[in-house]
């Protein structure tokens, strides 16, 4: 993790505008710490790092873990000494077993089969009943040590990649190690291994990679790949998607000039083209899969 100095909750997803006020970049997801008699206090203002089952079996190692996610869909975790976490989401069809909590758990509505406004309440109380820690009002507006969470290879790639003969390119195994670093190298390796697989070698294409690497993309030329790729979807039987179209598709999202948008929407449909070597479709997986990291 990098440290980006002490942020307060209410500011902490501010410090990239602190940082780079020009930067067209969406913001980093940060994380606060401190600590409380035994145990380590980590809140993601903007992310759910901490949802992941291999990351709460490494923060339970020795010990306990409890996380939760208050978003769209609430749900709260348990793990001890490194083991599959308890998962207990709001709203879901089947009853996990919270016995291994006993009677801290008692009679709080926060179950899966539990409803009302007061459900994700209750879930930070059941984390007050396991932890004895009680964050009131006084903490949250102190400032505490804000720090950038970065991944590993391991973590960033799916498991049949973390040892493919593709992380010997220098390139590729320069993005996978940092992926955040290298956003704008996802979107153009995309690009171009799409255009690649479909042999596509127009003056507007070339142009459209240009503008991609650099993110100096004239509005003319954001409109002539938008209507080659209209064009060719035109010719594509109803239901399904044309190499050619899915790469005009790819060279679109490349020009988007924000780095996360661009790495998604690039890699996404560089990765729906049928075909091409097995070298390419490995970096296509590789690239997607730090896109969707980032």
């Amino acid at each position: 993790m990098d440290p980006v100095g002490k942020w307060t909750l209410l500011h902490a997803s501010e410090y990239r505008d602190e940082h780079d006020p020009s930067s067209v970049e969406e913001q980093d997801p940060i994380v606060l710490l401190d600590t409380r008699s035994r145990w380590t206090i980590a809140i993601e203002p903007d992310g759910r790092e901490a949802t992941a089952a291999e990351v709460m079996r490494r923060l339970s190692a020795g010990g306990e873990a409890f996380c939760i996610f208050g978003g769209g869909s609430p749900e709260w975790q348990y793990s001890r000494d490194g083991g599959k976490p308890l998962r207990v989401k709001h709203i879901k069809d089947d009853e996990p077993d919270v016995r291994v909590l006993g009677a801290l758990i008692g009679d709080l509505p926060c179950r899966e089969d539990s409803s009302g406004e007061n459900w994700l309440e209750a879930a930070y109380t059941l984390a007050e009943r396991i932890t004895g820690v009680r964050l009131g009002d006084a903490w949250l507006r102190e400032p505490h040590d804000g720090y950038i969470i970065r991944k590993t290879t391991r973590d960033v790639l799916p498991e049949n990649l973390r040892d493919h003969p593709i992380l010997l390119d220098p390139e590729i195994a320069a993005i996978a190690a940092d992926p955040h670093g290298h956003r704008r190298k996802v979107v153009e390796l995309s690009a171009r291994v799409a255009v690649e697989v479909t042999g596509l070698g127009s003056e507007v294409i070339r142009d459209a990679l240009a503008a991609a690497s650099s993110r100096l993309v004239p509005a003319e030329l954001w409109k002539q790949v938008q209507e080659l790729a209209l064009q060719s979807g035109r010719h594509d039987l109803l239901g399904t998607l044309s190499a050619q179209t899915a790469a005009f598709n790819a060279l679109l999202g490349a020009l988007d000039p924000n780095d996360r948008r661009a790495a998604g929407l690039a890699s996404h449909w560089a990765s729906r083209i049928e075909g091409g070597t097995s070298d390419q479709r490995a970096r296509l997986a590789v690239l997607q899969a730090c896109a969707k990291y980032l």
